[in-house]
């Protein structure tokens, strides 16, 4: 998104002495009426929405002096205090400015930890309001491709985990809700359990950011933002809205309801229903059991005072998901039925998942704190062989905290912070086979910030101290009657393992003035390994294999140089960033040749290594015409990665990738946006252990969308055309790549949304 602007105010005023008054105004800008931009006085929660002549009222203003702002996308941000006297109107004529688009300072990225943008880390932002992106089939990493540097290993729709830099499954943090999820970390074929309901914007921290975020932040963080825009009125705020997937015959339902009240207390409620048959593919082939479906509520509660805000919030998702077989591009062995068959087939994943969290901050004259607690139950189900029997059946339960203090003011500014987990896995009783023991994991860290102010030199440092005990154990009925043997087969079938150590950062942004900016950044990052590489030992339901894990490995720990370098003026935006990783005791996961007797599985182990891995990302924007309603983007990735030991290429390593996108605002209000969008994914030649090099593929997107008024309502449509020339392509990063399943062929996305 652009950044949002406030308002230049020309006005006059008289003093009284009585309770309440009005602001009767307009929006302009060089003459042009700006349409829908937000009036809002932020210590009474108070606001409106002007309207499509930026005409707006805003009443029940008490006596008194409060700051009042007006912000739109693109225009500059101000604000400005002003008086309100007895049962005064006043009649303002606000002037916005377009936004020279300076370089942003402080600019909070992360209240749990202090991110800010001028934090020497490489941080992009990308908003997940459009309504172009509403229902991807692929969720909220459907939209991050977009980032340069980000990446999708993809099982078929609807599950994607996310790759940065090269880096990814238990490599990249993800943190909704101000959780740290540990939901998806059982492997390649589970997907992070998250839609973008209720998501406002995703910041994606590039590279390791293990000091602020422990175990697993070594390639990146991806910070989910709410959509808390119901916090800037008293009256109630609700959208509801539906999408159409034709590559999937998918539907998706959504609305969204909130309120602020005039003491501070709010409420809102997201809700969505998602129901997808098969996809096809470019040869108009379906791709038997990619069907899935998905169940979403949310519900949120808090206080928001000028130095006091917190928020209670409880997510609930509910997905069923089925798994593509290895077989399915062989016709004898494709699970696909009719076109719109949606019933649930085998094999596939149950998942449920529930979290509860509660997030606070306050502000007081010399210190700021912030505290995060949060409980996450996760319940996964892979039934392969009879609905009525559970192959493999994990429940985990996860307890998170974070708390922080922070000194603000003098010089050097300090930051103190603890943050750690409590992680409970079982096998679920009953089920038929046994991947991994269950197990309790132990973690917590402490970390201290310290930045400082020189004329244009913005100094960071950190150094974070982690424990994490893992205790495996084996000594239940059920894998005592499995034989599942944990390594060495202790006596009492129990073992655990201990990972600790220190990670650091030090880094520098130097600010040459309101446009040029340089990025220097030295870091570590580390992760702990995850409980299958640890501790597997056994069939995985949905696959043809049998996978070993390694109790010995030790904990994988990165030292990368990051270099980012930004531009900016009035119309055109350019960055471009390098970097070199080293990662010790880097954990690959490869097949051994080796098939287990009488079952007819191939054994597949988990191996370390040592690798190097560099690259560098660029974006280019630029904006034309007057009003900025022609724009353009040109952005790019490269990554290498090397397997040190072995002297070879790492295997899964998203190939080089470009992309080009032009948009234009139609008619006087901008209410128009057409676009296209070019992707260039390259040949990817340097294969890895046990892999084949994979052709690339240009995939051409092309949309529409337009905002209707209706009274103070606001009608929103959208037309959006993935794969316009329906390519069939399989893409390197795919988990299927080595079975030849194709990704989905061309698909009309159709979306209305209806906000009032």
């Amino acid at each position: 998104m652009k950044t949002l602007g406030t308002l230049f105010l020309l006005f006059t005023v008289s003093l009284g002495f009585a309770q309440q008054g009005k602001i009767l105004g307009e929006i302009t800008s060089a003459g042009n009426p700006v349409a829908f931009a937000n009036v809002y006085i932020e210590n009474l929660s108070l606001g409106t929405t002007a309207d499509k002549n930026g005409k707006f009222l805003l009443k029940n203003i008490p006596q008194g002096n409060h700051l009042l702002e007006v912000s739109a996308i693109g225009f500059q941000t101000f604000s400005r205090e002003i008086f309100i006297s007895e049962e005064q109107t006043s009649n303002l004529n606000i002037d916005l400015q377009e936004s020279a688009a300076e370089l942003e300072e402080i600019v909070i990225v992360d209240t749990q930890t202090g991110l800010t943008r001028r934090t020497p880390y490489n941080v992009s932002s990308i908003s997940m309001q459009g309504i172009e992106n509403k229902g991807n089939p692929n969720g909220m990493m459907g939209t991050l491709r977009e980032v340069p540097g980000v990446y999708g290993a993809e099982f078929g729709q609807g599950i994607v985990k996310p790759f940065i830099r090269g880096l990814g499954f238990s490599r990249v943090v993800t943190i909704y809700q101000g959780n740290k999820l540990e939901n998806h970390q059982w492997g390649a074929d589970h997907g992070l359990g998250i839609n973008d309901l209720g998501i406002k914007k995703v910041e994606v921290i590039k590279g390791p950011a293990s000091v602020l975020y422990g175990s697993g932040a070594l390639g990146g963080v991806l910070l989910t933002r709410d959509d808390e825009s119901y916090k800037k009125s008293t009256d109630f705020s609700a959208n509801i809205g539906t999408t159409f997937n034709s590559v999937s015959n998918g539907i998706r339902t959504y609305a969204s309801l909130g309120k602020s009240f005039e003491n501070g207390i709010f409420i809102a409620t997201d809700l969505a229903y998602e129901d997808h048959a098969d996809y096809k593919n470019g040869d108009n082939r379906i791709i038997g059991n990619s069907r899935f479906n998905t169940k979403t509520f949310r519900l949120h509660t808090g206080i928001e005072k000028k130095n006091f805000q917190n928020k209670l919030s409880f997510s609930f998702n509910d997905q069923n998901l089925g798994i593509i077989l290895d077989e399915e591009m062989q016709d004898s062995q494709s699970l696909a039925t009719t076109r719109n068959d949606r019933e649930m087939q085998l094999p596939f994943q149950e998942v449920k998942d529930y979290l509860l969290s509660y997030n606070q901050t306050t502000q007081h004259e010399n210190f700021e704190t912030s505290l995060h607690l949060s409980h996450h139950s996760n319940n996964r189900k892979e039934v392969e062989e009879n609905f009525n029997l559970v192959d493999l059946g994990l429940q985990q339960n996860h307890s998170f905290y974070n708390a922080r203090i922070s000194f603000p003011n003098g010089k050097i500014k300090h930051s103190l912070g603890t943050q750690g987990s409590f992680v409970k896995t079982r096998n679920i009783e009953n089920s038929h086979e046994f991947l991994i023991p269950d197990a309790d994991v132990f973690e917590n860290g402490f970390y201290y910030l310290a930045s400082l102010d020189i004329e244009s030199w913005y100094l960071q440092g950190a150094l974070r101290y982690d424990y994490r005990n893992v205790t495996a154990d084996a000594s239940s009925a059920q894998l005592i009657a499995d034989e599942f043997i944990l390594p060495g087969n202790p006596e009492n079938r129990k073992l655990t393992r201990t990972f600790n150590g220190f990670t650091g950062s030090i880094g520098a942004t130097k600010k040459f003035n309101s446009r040029n900016q340089l990025k220097l950044n030295f870091s570590t990052g580390f992760r702990a390994p995850d409980l299958a590489e640890l501790f597997s030992n056994g069939p995985h339901p949905g696959t043809s294999r049998f996978e070993k894990g390694n109790d010995q490995f030790g904990r994988e720990q990165s030292l990368q140089v990051d270099a980012s370098y930004t531009y900016r003026n009035k119309r055109f935006e350019g960055t471009f960033s390098a970097f070199g990783s080293r990662v010790n005791n880097y954990i690959y996961f490869t097949a051994t040749d080796e098939t287990l007797p009488d079952e007819n599985l191939e054994i597949w182990s988990y191996l370390q290594t040592d690798a190097d891995l560099y690259g560098f990302e660029f974006e280019l924007k630029h904006s034309w015409l007057n009003h900025r309603r022609l724009e353009t983007k040109l952005s790019g990735a490269i990554v290498r990665a090397w397997d040190i030991k072995n002297e070879r290429n790492l295997s899964f390593i998203p190939p080089d990738n470009f992309n080009l996108e032009i948009g234009y605002f139609g008619l006087k209000d901008r209410s128009l946006y057409a676009f296209s969008k070019l992707r260039l994914v390259s040949d990817q030649n340097r294969a890895g252990l046990n892999e084949e090099t994979t052709a690339g593929y240009t995939l051409l997107n092309l949309g529409v969308s337009k905002k209707f008024n209706l009274g103070n309502d606001q009608l929103e449509t959208g037309i959006t055309v993935y794969n316009t020339l329906n390519k069939n392509y399989v893409d390197h990063m795919s988990i299927l790549r080595a079975f030849n399943v194709s990704s989905p062929g061309r698909n009309f996305m159709l979306n209305l949304k209806y906000n009032f």
